[in-house]
């Protein structure tokens, strides 16, 4: 992370805590920002998919060099560039839980960016699928994470879910496409599906061609959380044409985001917000949620054209730029020495670190539960700091944590079911 200098999945001890906690609350994927593709994340990895946790993966960093300029995205986008995105992909391309990659996060947020980088998110898309069909064993998903700027919103999709030429194996298209979406805030008055813009939602997205999903969500206007929006997020309405959400965030910081606070010495106390999404997600029917509706991926994508893109001021332009000079070297050959994590044995099950419920008492015996293959996490019905409760949620088989292949995420639908954001650790999770 910028602010500490530290690799989100760079220190097996606190990954296990996160990831016990993180079993307890439910959650099913993490989304991972700011990485560092020469760090050994081996340790980490291997913990989140001992419990059927998978990981979305930001591919660009905030340091120097390392993301497009949005204002200027020809100067940023050359070799160097190339290293940090391609030296990503080989970090994390065998771990079978790497579900994805984000090409880019909210670089179109205003009219100069929406007018200059759209060519340039399709050529870094380009970049990212042709490196992994060369070096991969198996195809993984590349995708784009877009600002909750509305009136920019749609054109954003249209121009990245179109295939050029009609193609539907085009490489500059993107395989999902998420929304970080604020729109929930609470009340008093309540925040209702149709004040949230949920309405306006389903009928912007009714007849995408790639799955679309809440990329980031958690409006914090009103304190504590209740995250009574996950239950519309999940419900049938919305679960007709997206794919679940991916909660802001885990680590709390300055922005009160959080779920959890993390002291100096690494112990760990919930906070209500914890508590209060702990209880909105035991309320979800899993098994239901996990009969996936493979609709969108089964539509013909549309054909990139002017008349395609409305008024919003969204680029037109498809002409991609063609990849900068040394790229198509690294694609063909790969990275020189590049860093490939691998699954090693999870032999630490037990938190070491103190661990308290948002009351203040102690939590003991916290440990994390290797699942079999072919299961990932759901929420269990119960509450961290507390008994049972009773629950309609089910646990159901999906894409194998140790098998690529196993993974749906290609052809079907992504199943993200409940997420949160590593802040602090720069993650998310998606139940």
């Amino acid at each position: 992370m910028p602010n500490t200098g530290v690799d989100p999945l760079s220190n097996g001890t606190t990954c296990l805590r996160d990831a016990a906690l993180m079993q307890k609350l439910g959650i099913n994927t993490i989304r991972v920002y700011n990485l560092g593709p020469a760090i050994d994340h081996d340790e980490c990895v291997s913990i989140f998919n001992a419990v059927g946790i998978y990981m979305i993966l930001d591919v660009n960093s905030p340091l120097p060099n390392e993301s497009l300029n949005a204002e200027d995205p020809g100067s940023s986008y050359d070799s160097t560039y190339l290293q940090q995105i391609f030296g990503i992909v080989e970090a994390f391309k065998d771990y079978p839980n790497t579900l994805g990659f984000f090409a880019g996060n909210e670089d179109i947020n205003d009219g100069n960016s929406a007018s200059l980088d759209p060519p340039y998110l399709r050529a870094v898309t380009r970049d990212l699928k042709n490196y992994i069909a060369q070096h991969a064993n198996r195809s993984i998903p590349v995708g784009y994470s877009a600002a909750d700027v509305r009136p920019l919103l749609v054109d954003t999709w249209q121009y990245l879910q179109c295939a050029i030429n009609g193609s539907t194996n085009d490489p500059t298209r993107i395989d999902f496409f998420g929304l970080n979406s604020y729109s929930w805030c609470g009340g008093p008055p309540a925040t209702t599906f149709d004040t949230a813009g949920y309405n306006t939602l389903i009928a912007d997205f009714s007849n995408t061609t790639v799955p679309v999903f809440f990329s980031e969500y958690g409006c914090n206007k009103v304190e504590p959380r209740i995250w009574d929006d996950a239950q519309a997020l999940y419900s049938s309405a919305m679960t007709a044409f997206f794919s679940g959400g991916l909660a802001y965030q885990w680590t709390e910081d300055s922005n009160n985001f959080g779920l959890v606070n993390v002291s100096s010495n690494s112990s760990v106390q919930l906070r209500v917000d914890f508590d209060n999404f702990q209880a909105q997600l035991n309320k979800l029917n899993v098994a239901e949620l996990e009969s996936s509706n493979g609709t969108a991926t089964a539509l013909t994508p549309p054909v990139c054209q002017n008349s395609l893109i409305g008024n919003s001021g969204i680029s037109n332009d498809f002409t991609i730029p063609s990849i900068p000079p040394g790229g198509q070297d690294m694609i063909d050959n790969g990275l020189s020495n590049p860093n490939n994590g691998k699954l090693v044995q999870v032999t630490q099950l037990n938190v070491p670190m103190s661990i308290f419920g948002s009351d203040g008492s102690e939590i003991t015996g916290l440990a994390i539960n290797p699942l079999p293959n072919d299961q990932s996490n759901a929420p269990s019905g119960q509450n961290t700091t507390g008994a049972t409760t009773t629950t309609s949620a089910g646990s159901a088989a999906s894409p194998s944590p140790t098998s690529a292949a196993g993974r749906q995420a290609v052809t079907g639908v992504l199943t993200l079911m409940v997420v949160t954001v590593m802040g602090a650790l720069g993650c998310s999770a998606i139940v």
